[in-house]
């Protein structure tokens, strides 16, 4: 139960020398203190920075979910936000079997490091790896990494999708295009009289 005492540090008042404290209860001094160091503020913005790079990974990694199962006609469902990444990933790897996707290898590699990384989740608010700045500061370069790469496989195979799409439509166009000019040169040169 919290307690709606303010955070203080008291001190008698006959330790409290030259300094313009103010007067508490019972007649100490109630002085403010900080209770975490200078070096905490950074430690907090990194944890902040993992857990925001994690979130766009996550936001990336149903993108490109969905982004396979309109493609393949299947439907993806949203997990719950701050679950763990290994169903999306369990789903990603069933829809990139059924889809074709030119670069396998990489989403692959992109995949298995993802789900390296998803156990950082869970191990985020230990005291051996929330403590250690340096690996929270590799962590989110490691994540912010994994996400560009699923950004960019996703942007280029919606790319090559639209160029497929475009090289069938333009071959359709052109080979509907030489039968129906044949057919009016043919009917021009039995309507023109022979000379």
């Amino acid at each position: 139960m919290a307690s709606s005492r303010p955070l203080v540090s008291t001190t008698s008042t006959s330790q409290a020398t030259g300094a313009s404290a103010r007067n508490g209860v019972d007649g100490f001094a109630a002085t403010l203190t900080t209770l975490r160091p200078a070096s905490g503020h950074e430690r907090a913005e990194l944890i902040r920075d993992v857990i925001d790079a994690f979130r766009r990974l996550r936001n990336s990694i149903e993108r490109f979910n969905r982004m396979l199962a309109n493609g393949s006609g299947g439907g993806a469902a949203a997990a719950p936000v701050g679950a763990s990444l290994q169903p999306l990933l369990a789903a990603l790897s069933r829809h990139v079997d059924v889809t074709r996707f030119d670069r396998l290898r990489e989403l692959k590699r992109a995949v298995r490091d993802a789900r390296r990384l998803d156990k950082t989740r869970d191990a985020l608010f230990s005291d051996a790896f929330s403590l250690d700045t340096e690996a929270l500061r590799r962590t989110v370069a490691e994540l912010e990494r994994l996400d560009a790469t699923f950004v960019g496989l996703g942007v280029e195979h919606v790319l090559e999708q639209h160029a497929h799409a475009m090289a069938a439509r333009s071959r359709k166009s052109t080979d509907a295009r030489p039968i129906g000019a044949v057919t009016v040169v043919a009917a021009t040169l039995e309507r023109e009289p022979a000379a």
